[in-house]
């Protein structure tokens, strides 16, 4: 078995067993009833609702925001995030999502899931609302990339 290969499994067994079939029939479902838009917009949505339903501590950092973060996704196995500041940005990296892998050929899902969650919590922790999240560039099976930033 190749590096590539390993790895494919190693990815693919991150989403568990029991909930493999159910997630791809839905992600068909989806992708024959809605436009790939309206499926952005819905796992955002419930993107947001999971972030309701885990809300993070008031936090004084960013750091602090992370650690929240990760203590979060270590509870439910969904990886990990880095979050750094870069002055007029913060860039955000998702590690090891586990839908990554089994929805590559249904859009982004993941990226939209995480991308409502990580919304909801920096509007939780007091964003301004000149500022919004969107994919980052550079994303890869392995890391989904965001940034925060000042919208026009």
């Amino acid at each position: 078995m190749s590096a590539s290969e390993t790895l494919d499994l190693y990815r693919l067994q991150g989403c568990s067993l029991q909930w493999r079939g159910f997630v791809l029939a839905m992600a068909e479902e989806f992708k024959d009833a809605l436009p790939e838009a309206d499926v952005a917009r819905l796992m955002a949505r419930i993107g947001e609702r999971f972030a309701r339903a885990h809300p993070l501590p008031a936090v004084e950092s960013l750091e602090a925001l992370a650690l929240a973060a990760n203590a979060v996704w270590a509870g439910v196995s969904w990886g990990a995030v880095r979050m750094q500041d870069g002055g007029s940005e913060v860039v955000i990296e998702h590690l090891a999502a586990p839908l990554t892998a089994l929805l590559v050929h249904h859009g982004n899902w993941n990226m939209s899931f995480l991308e409502g969650v990580y919304r909801a919590w920096f509007r939780e922790a007091g964003m301004l609302p000149s500022l919004d999240l969107e994919p980052g560039p550079g994303g890869s099976a392995d890391v989904s990339r965001y940034v925060l930033r000042r919208v026009s």
